[in-house]
């Protein structure tokens, strides 16, 4: 016999109509082919990894991963690939992919990577429709460190209504203005 649970199925399904018990043929073989289906399911679930699909390629070599043909991905490409990738991002139809956009700026400004192109992409993203992405960005604003921020921030100011996010504009000011007194 076989290792193959198919083959199993398959056996059993003779062995039973040899046996005089197939007299039910016809309410048996719905069972059968759901059961093939559920085994050649489990089969390829098991048999593991799966080539990445041309979108999915596409997607990852946007968002600044080079993929090898293999399918497996690399460390992001360069540089200015990953932040042209981001910036675009903060205009994602996603707001979690626009928060997660703004983070991610944040984080390579802490890294020392700072960038003037970050500066305009973060304002625009200040008038984003979820609170979370506002906030994201200012976070961001606020590890970018331009002075020029402080008048775009206390205009986010006078309108922002979502409280973490006025917390998060006062506290990128109060940086700001610390970090770079006016003359």
């Amino acid at each position: 016999m076989d290792s193959c649970p198919l083959s199993f199925v398959i056996c059993y399904a003779r062995t039973t109509k040899d046996k005089g018990q197939g007299t039910n043929d016809k309410r048996e073989m719905p069972f059968l082919i759901i059961g093939i289906v559920i085994a050649a399911i489990i089969l390829w679930y098991l048999s593991g990894e799966r080539a990445l699909s041309r979108n999915e390629k596409l997607y990852l070599k946007r968002r600044g991963y080079a993929v090898e043909e293999s399918g497996e991905m690399e460390r992001p490409v360069e540089r200015d690939t990953r932040l042209l990738s981001l910036l675009d991002s903060l205009s994602d139809l996603s707001p979690f992919s626009r928060q997660r956009a703004a983070e991610e700026i944040s984080a390579l400004c802490r890294s020392g990577q700072k960038d003037e192109r970050m500066f305009s992409a973060l304002v625009s993203t200040l008038e984003d429709s979820q609170p979370a992405v506002r906030t994201a960005a200012v976070h961001a604003l606020r590890e970018l460190g331009d002075p020029r921020a402080i008048e775009k921030l206390n205009r986010r100011l006078e309108i922002e209504e979502a409280i973490q996010t006025r917390a998060a504009i006062k506290q990128a000011i109060e940086k700001l203005g610390a970090s770079h007194p006016q003359r």
